[in-house]
């Protein structure tokens, strides 16, 4: 639908031109009338019509004020046209630098009229076809670039780096929007479904739900949590790769953290069992292949240890807070008598025939001998705790006597069982309960909120391994200890926005958070409102936070 304007003062020459000139026969099905600039500004704003034929001098707002006031909408440029006498010709001049595309005198010609109309609606109708063929290419661009990127990011993964075609490759990840990643260190995240084969052989369908899921979880989960750029693909291998920038102290850490989170989620939305492969020694562009290798090897251990677990260039890493535990570790073992109840370690000894099969030992004596010494790592470390054995101490060649006896994994597993079952009898009557653990790390967290805190750090201060601290978190307080440390930083932002002193991005860095944009995500997730919000809620003004 095509508009035309119509102002000047003039009643004949405005009604004139409205119902005299063939409007209809260029396409124009509305013709708008003013009788002055004020009313014809008014009206221009709210109809936005295409073509404006104004007369260039009219009572209070002349024509020319009229189109120069509409200059400055950013959005809206009609094509106009000034009605002007043979004396208006320096207002003509002024008029035609701000854009007017043609005059015509006064009294008006209809046949000039129309031969300037004719050529306006042309200009009309051009610029109409190149906003549709814009608005096409912008809507062709969406869903190409996407598709771009990951062609893009997979060849940098897959392909060594090649200084020959690094000037072109930093011209594609500029016009893809990933210069960032030419300029600053990353971390490479590689995570995928724990038997996906399995999966797929039972449905193809599952298969392609259960890659969408984890897709989702990891590109949410890193715009939540993970205060810089990122980038995700999927490799042909049905691995999720996620490289994540690093260029600030504690990046690192954080990232093992957002990996941690990734499985947590996957296992609760996704439904299915997950392992990572996180390089968390940051790499530059030309080692961007290197790091995408290290990463998969990383991924291989999850035949040896399990899945749904994070691995690193450092090994097994154990501060996923819902992890089970890992028997092949002493201090682990030795929490678990410490905090675990019978029944405790009576599920984890379910993994005893998991843990011996990783040995790969095909001789029996061979299996009790390590068996005999795993068992002594961990009274080893009981002893060096002051913890008196009954049954290990007084004769170590009785345990090993005894396992000689059996010959099978099962009966092996119930004899190492109630040795571990008979240490953490005597283990509990000395070590500090559960609740004093808790306590204690509860004192720190409310203490050190504003440092840089993470499961790993607060387990070794109250002398426990980071998963059982997880567990008794969970157990003593119904949160993890992720949530519980939030939930104490966000109950202080609040104090300290009740504060006008305090600017949004002083409180986000006073209560831990280094990034306020992802402190104000974060915050709102929380509590339901922006920081600037809740204090608007409240009555304080907000120029604080400017």
């Amino acid at each position: 639908m095509l508009r035309v304007l119509i102002a000047d003062d003039e009643y004949e020459i405005r009604e004139g031109l409205r119902n005299r000139f063939p409007w209809d026969s260029f396409g124009v099905e509305e013709v708008l009338a003013a009788d002055d600039g004020d009313s014809a500004l008014m009206l221009a704003l709210d109809k936005r019509p295409e073509l404006i034929v104004t007369d260039i001098k009219m009572n209070r707002m002349s024509g020319l004020e009229f189109l120069r006031a509409l200059a400055l909408v950013e959005d809206y440029a009609p094509e106009s046209v000034v009605v002007s006498g043979y004396d208006d010709f320096e207002l003509v001049k002024q008029a035609m630098q701000i854009g007017v595309m043609d005059y015509v005198l006064k009294p008006v010609n209809l046949e000039e009229l129309e031969a300037i109309v004719r050529k306006s609606m042309d200009r009309i109708l051009k610029k109409k076809q190149d906003e549709h063929n814009e608005k096409l290419m912008k809507s062709q661009l969406q869903f190409a670039i996407p598709k771009m990127r990951e062609e893009l990011l997979r060849e940098m993964l897959t392909q060594p780096f090649d200084p020959y075609r690094e000037s072109r490759r930093r011209h594609r990840l500029q016009s893809l929007q990933l210069d960032w990643m030419a300029e600053r260190p990353m971390l490479l995240m590689m995570m995928e479904a724990d038997d996906l084969k399995a999966i797929e052989k039972r449905s193809p369908k599952e298969k392609e739900l259960v890659l969408f899921g984890i897709g989702n979880v990891m590109n949410q989960t890193l715009e939540e949590e993970y205060p810089a750029p990122f980038a995700l693909c999927m490799d042909r291998s049905d691995r999720w790769i996620a490289m994540l920038a690093c260029s600030k102290p504690g990046q690192a850490e954080l990232g093992r953290g957002v990996a941690q989170l990734c499985i947590q989620r996957v296992n609760d939305y996704v439904k299915v069992k997950a392992s990572v492969g996180l390089r968390t020694t940051p790499c530059t562009l030309e080692k961007l292949h290197d790091a995408f290798g290290e990463a998969s090897e990383f991924l291989e251990q999850k035949a040896v240890y399990g899945g749904n677990r994070l691995f690193t260039e450092h090994g097994l890493y154990q501060e996923h807070e819902e992890t089970d535990l890992a028997l092949s570790n002493p201090d682990e073992v030795m929490d678990l008598m410490k905090y675990g109840s019978d029944a405790d370690i009576e599920a984890a000894m379910d993994r005893f025939v998991e843990m011996v099969k990783t040995w790969k030992l095909g001789q029996l004596r061979d299996i009790q001998q390590r068996i005999f010494e795993w068992l002594f790592d961990i009274y080893r470390k009981a002893a060096a705790a002051g913890v008196q054995s009954k049954g290990w101490g007084s004769n170590p060649i009785a345990v090993w006597e005894q396992l000689e006896q059996y010959d099978t994994l099962q009966s092996l597993r119930v004899q190492a069982e109630r040795f571990l079952l008979s240490l953490a009898e005597d283990y509990r009557k000395q070590a500090a309960g559960p609740s004093q653990i808790v306590v204690e790390a509860e004192r720190i967290l409310r203490r050190d909120y504003a440092e840089a805190l993470s499961l790993q750090s607060v387990a070794s201060a109250v002398h426990v391994t980071p998963v059982w601290l997880s567990k008794l978190f969970k157990k003593e307080k119904q949160k993890t200890f992720l949530e519980y440390l939030t939930d104490i930083r966000i109950e202080k932002a609040k104090e300290m926005l009740g504060d006008i002193k305090y600017k949004v991005y002083q409180v986000s860095y006073e209560v831990g958070y280094k990034d306020p944009v992802h402190f104000s995500k974060l915050f709102k997730k929380q509590v339901g409102c922006t920081p600037k919000e809740y204090r608007r809620q409240r009555g304080i003004a907000d120029e604080a936070d400017a």
